[in-house]
């Protein structure tokens, strides 16, 4: 006990001063502190407001101030608008840009040697030469970028600033090297193909003073590294104090990202072959060929006879292709391992075994689109579609493609797996392979967990086979049919104006017949006749081209009944071509055409090439015009109407456009004779317009498509333009033409943005 207070004494005595401070501190602070006496009942005399017996007034109560509120910020948002293109709002880019730094003086020797070796694999070359301020040189070259300074030690830099300005956002890597190397482009795209984008990049091999990369070697620069050394561009003007362009443009890169020069990044080696002054590829090609790695070399230098690129460029080409045959080899003998049947002899196979590789899109514009689809659905396929039920026939497909599936699956997993459910399900039709199918499936294993595959499968097109073609010509004489009604005669009028114009003063081969319409009432002779003036135009056009044999004809019909709009009865088309056709021998072309069309000699032409007798029929989709209000909607001046995206669409409803030889339509016309009666005076038109409830044909092409075995070719024209024209679809007796008629007059009207755009304008107006 005496101890534990010896020692407490012994702490106390060493801190007595600190204690002593402690006291006289606290001594003050009581001293000083003031005292506020105050008796209870004064509380509410001292209280700033009134209050009741029951609460008490906050004083630090919050009070609302709604003057002048709310106030406008003094930094307006800028608004986001977002990229056109997915690639642009993504970062995604080209993958490699070359720049060759020359001379005028090899221009049209070195330079055009690197060009027609490595243009056709890379993404982009050009070319950069010094030329002098006032000199006009005589270079007719694409690809040549000029600088007026020639001084040659700053042509790098200027080399980075003409990138920096034009291409910093297009490309992952840029690769600048000299005129005097050879460039295995193959290699070099491999390289970079295989480097991530995420990492600084400078690649490539060491100049003569082993410390930064040589130019005569070529360097690759990440997109990265060229952005880093946008902000240095001066300081690297600045310091240019070497001759060497290596040690300057090195020192430069260093500077700028502090990344020295490697022959190797992320697993992937740049090697380059030096070679002498005094190289000849006839005395000293095999002896540089059997050093180590020379078949691996990205780059070789210095060759200064433009004649060795090529010869190199063949060697390397043959390096390449013994390497490709190797893998094929390869791939034939694994394919040959894991086929499910055992050939007689290997060489008893067929090549190749396997299909097709997919497509690769060249650009953003011919990417391949995937559809995603469940069992009863397909979600997206077009860009006008949301979602759609599947045809018979897809539904079957995707069946046959799932229970192979499901098959090899459990196969595989020794029945240990069983098939739960679709998850997800999406589809690419590829042109040059086939189909092809992803599959994401749902299993249930024994211990009753659930387990997802993926499956991918491709359904391959048949053999490709050439198919005999009959000799079509550009000479065939058309028979150009147009069905006019008492709403087209103003149309029309105009319509013969432009027909003579650009057929009947050409002498073209087409002779024009108009079908006029008379509904029941009308007069059709005299100067009462509802078409007079028509016909009087007709005789007119006739009897002024009658020495070059071209004239103008009609064809009258009496209709048993009034048709506000003859575009939405298909049966009727019909009916009128039975009445017409009959007229014309066998060998006859045939094309039913459209009043508010711009008639072009290009366009005939393709009807003749694609019109074959006994073989195959043709229909033109048209660019229809969009409402005319809509186009012009806040522009004061007027419009001419093209093929642009603004002005209107490609109308894939419209079948009004066909062309056929007599003998193809008689032909098809008497195999559906006992569904639809054939019409040989005008008063049989009103007993096939009955069955227009019942029989489902939408137009003369696609009587051609279900009831023949002739090829049906239909592709979009764009010297087919059609002026808008309101659409009737009330009086349709036809489900199935009615819903088509609803489709081309709400479709017709405008794109979704000029649309929505008066929806705006009319909603803030009222």
């Amino acid at each position: 006990m005496g101890s534990v207070i010896n020692i407490l004494f012994s702490h106390c005595r060493s801190n007595i001063y600190m204690i002593i401070g402690m006291c006289i501190g606290l001594s003050i602070s009581l001293l000083f502190a003031p005292i506020e006496i105050n008796d209870c009942s004064d509380v509410e005399e001292s209280l700033p407001y009134p209050v009741s017996n029951n609460e008490l007034v906050d004083e630090y109560e919050p009070r609302i101030n709604i003057a002048a509120k709310p106030l406008k910020p003094q930094k307006v948002p800028k608004v986001f608008v977002r990229p056109r293109y997915y690639s642009t709002e993504l970062g995604i880019r080209e993958k490699l840009f070359v720049g060759v730094l020359t001379n005028p003086e090899y221009l049209y020797n070195r330079a055009v040697a690197i060009n027609k070796t490595v243009a056709h694999l890379v993404n982009k070359v050009r070319y950069f030469i010094t030329i002098s301020e006032g000199t006009k040189p005589n270079i007719s070259l694409p690809g040549i970028v000029g600088f007026t300074d020639t001084r040659s030690i700053l042509q790098p830099f200027h080399t980075l600033k003409y990138i920096t300005d034009n291409y910093l956002e297009d490309y992952d890597y840029y690769f600048l090297i000299k005129d005097t190397s050879y460039i295995n482009a193959r290699k070099l795209v491999s390289i970079v193909k295989k480097i991530s984008v995420s990492q600084d990049v400078h690649l490539g091999v060491t100049s003569d003073d082993n410390t930064h990369c040589s130019l005569d070697g070529g360097i690759l620069l990440s997109n990265s590294i060229i952005k880093q050394l946008k902000n240095n561009l001066d300081w690297c003007v600045k310091s240019t104090f070497s001759s060497s362009d290596d040690v300057n443009f090195g020192r430069c890169i260093v500077h700028s990202s502090s990344i020295s020069c490697s022959n190797q990044a992320q697993k992937q080696v740049f090697t380059s072959t030096k070679l002498n002054v005094t190289f000849s590829y006839e005395k000293d090609f095999e002896e540089v060929s059997n050093q180590e790695n020379f078949n691996n070399s990205t780059t070789v230098y210095p060759i200064y006879d433009h004649s060795s690129i090529y010869q190199l460029n063949v060697y390397f080409a043959k390096v390449h292709l013994a390497q490709v045959e190797k893998e094929i080899e390869t791939l034939r003998k694994e394919m040959v391992k894991t086929a499910k049947f055992t050939p007689k002899g290997e060489e008893d196979l067929s090549w190749p075994i396997g299909n097709q590789p997919p497509y690769k899109a060249t650009n953003r514009f011919d990417v391949l689109r995937w559809t995603y689809f469940n069992m009863t659905h397909a979600f997206l396929d077009n860009d006008f579609n949301t979602v759609r039920e599947l045809d018979d026939e897809e539904k079957e497909d995707i069946v046959e493609i799932l229970n192979k599936s499901i098959e090899d699956i459990v196969k595989d997993s020794n029945g240990l797996l069983k098939f739960k459910s679709l998850v997800n399900g999406y589809w690419k039709f590829d042109a040059s392979r086939g189909l092809d199918y992803i599959l994401d499936l749902s299993f249930i294993s024994e211990s009753g967990k659930e387990v997802e595959k993926r499956i991918e499968i491709c359904k391959p097109l048949g053999k490709v086979e050439i198919l005999p073609v009959p000799y079509v010509t550009e000479n065939s004489r058309i028979n150009m049919i147009l069905i006019i009604d008492s709403q087209k005669i103003e149309e029309t009028l105009k319509f013969l104006a432009y027909y003579a114009d650009t057929c009947m003063n050409k002498k073209d081969k087409i002779m024009l017949t108009m079908v006029l319409l008379y509904n029941p009432g009308y007069l059709s002779k005299g100067s009462e006749d509802i078409f007079y003036k028509i016909k009087q135009r007709a005789l007119f056009l006739t009897e002024k081209y009658k020495k070059d044999l071209l004239k103008v004809t009609w064809l009258s019909i009496r209709l048993p009944t009034i048709y506000s709009f003859i575009e939405i009865e298909p049966l009727l088309k019909i009916a009128i071509a039975d009445l017409y056709v009959k007229k014309f021998s066998s060998d006859n072309l045939m094309l039913f055409a459209d009043t508010r069309m711009e008639l072009k000699s290009e366009f005939l032409n393709r009807v003749r090439m694609n019109t074959i007798s006994q073989w195959q029929v043709f229909s033109p989709i048209p660019f229809v015009q969009y409402h005319p209000d809509v186009i012009r909607y806040n522009e004061n001046k007027h419009v001419e109407f093209d093929i642009i995206q603004q002005h209107g669409r490609y109308d894939e409803h419209n079948y009004d456009f066909v062309s056929f030889y007599t003998k193809d339509y008689l032909t098809v016309r008497k195999s559906i004779e006992n569904l639809v009666p054939s019409v040989r005076t005008d008063k049989d038109i009103a007993s096939i317009i009955k069955l227009s409830q019942t029989v489902s044909i939408g137009s003369i092409f696609e009587m051609f498509v279900a009831f023949s075995n002739f090829n049906a070719f239909r592709a979009v024209e764009p010297a087919l333009k059609l002026k808008y024209r309101d659409l009737n679809c009330i009086g349709t007796r036809n489900n199935i033409t009615l819903d088509t008629c609803i489709k081309q007059r709400n479709l017709q009207l405008g794109t979704r943005s000029q649309l929505t755009r008066l929806i705006f304008d009319y909603k803030e107006r009222h």
